[in-house]
């Protein structure tokens, strides 16, 4: 006989939501987070985030990066506006216009950070795009096991 236990309605809608071809049933979705390092970030509303099917049906490194920086930007405005705000460099790998980002050269492409108004750099290679994430992430406050999960999340998979 299995053990029993209760979960209340938000868990199991989360572990639903979780479902798909790899994971078909709720036992596997639990089996597979907890034998990842993403076993620690569970509950986290970001580790959830990049657990969704949304996230997940994502296929290019660029709309997950971007994916990436609009969920940053709506759980924490104030520290990606400040990030932003402290580039010291020439190349601005963000910023409020696709003009600024692209100013430095003319090569530069720039696409809208979706649900906000900030525009990010995108013929970046996948290892700069890491490193602007991990700096972004340490930036907010994320610890090390975050960082390595979402840098995994670009090119890692």
């Amino acid at each position: 006989m299995s053990p029993q236990f209760e979960l209340s309605e938000a868990t199991l809608g989360e572990l639903e939501s979780r479902l798909d071809a790899e994971h078909p049933t709720i036992e596997s979705v639990i089996e597979g987070l907890l034998a990842t390092s993403g076993g620690q970030l569970v509950g986290d509303p970001f580790y959830a985030f990049t657990q969704s099917k949304v996230f997940r049906a994502l296929n290019t490194d660029a709309d997950r990066y971007l994916a990436l920086l609009s969920k940053l930007h709506e759980m924490h405005g104030p520290d990606f506006r400040d990030f932003i705000a402290a580039q010291n460099l020439k190349r601005r790998y963000f910023g409020n216009s696709k003009e600024e980002v692209c100013s430095a050269s003319q090569y530069n492409q720039a696409r809208e950070i979706p649900n906000s108004k900030y525009w990010a750099i995108m013929n970046i290679d996948k290892s700069t795009k890491r490193r602007f994430l991990r700096r972004l992430l340490i930036y907010i406050g994320y610890e090390d096991a975050m960082v390595a999960h979402v840098q995994e999340l670009i090119s890692g998979r």
